[in-house]
């Protein structure tokens, strides 16, 4: 027996029906896929590194939200931070190899009691930097600051070079490695939006054409 009004169901309602489905979830996927792309943009995120007078190295990275960061980035200390998202360390032996790495900051929490940023958003320069590997664990880290002079002496912070010294933890001792007259920082590029975000468009663009070549059928 055929169902009430059957005469107002379509042959194919069955495959329409799958086909919205299909296109809703779709719809779905591209809106939150851009809500994220737009999320990420906002991120800002810099690469920066140095070389010493003896030829060690030092590299990093460290993010923060564009949208709400001040002209002039102040951190200092252990705990939440203010502006900064992450924050991390790799240092170099003159022959290139990894001595150790690890993060200071992250997900805006900093570990480190002896943290000191100061960085010029417009300018692009890291004024005040006091930053180590000691979040890797290793009995023995290291530490770049120009908060300290070469003898491990506090001293007006940016009075002198950014001094990098290894650190054992287990004697509580510091040796000085050398010193970088700068530390360049660069921006890392952002992902491209299609492609985050392309896939999802394009499986769209597809049900759609495949929705009008049913209905036309």
């Amino acid at each position: 027996m055929l169902p009430r009004f059957a005469a107002d169901v379509p042959a194919n309602g069955h495959s329409e029906s799958l086909l919205m489905k299909r296109l809703s979830h779709a719809v779905l996927l591209a809106t939150a896929v851009v809500g994220f792309a737009a999320s990420v943009s906002a991120g800002a995120t810099f690469a920066y590194s140095f070389t010493t007078n003896t030829g060690y190295t030092g590299a990093g990275e460290f993010s923060y939200d564009a949208a709400t960061a001040p002209a002039v980035i102040v951190e200092s200390g252990s705990g939440p931070t203010t502006t900064l998202q992450s924050l991390s360390l790799a240092v170099f032996s003159p022959s290139s190899a990894l001595l150790d790495s690890g993060s200071a900051v992250s997900g805006g929490v900093s570990s480190s009691p002896y943290l000191g940023f100061e960085y010029g958003t417009a300018t692009l320069a890291l004024i005040l930097l006091d930053n180590n590997t000691s979040s890797s664990g290793n009995d023995v880290s290291y530490f770049v600051s120009n908060y300290v002079d070469p003898a491990n002496v506090p001293v007006t912070p940016g009075s002198t070079t950014f001094n990098l010294f290894s650190s054992t933890r287990s004697t509580n001792t510091a040796v000085f490695l050398g010193a970088a007259a700068e530390i360049v920082v660069t921006p890392v590029p952002e992902p491209a939006p299609m492609t985050v975000f392309g896939p999802g468009l394009l499986a769209l663009g597809g049900l759609l054409g495949l929705r009008r070549a049913t209905s036309a059928g």
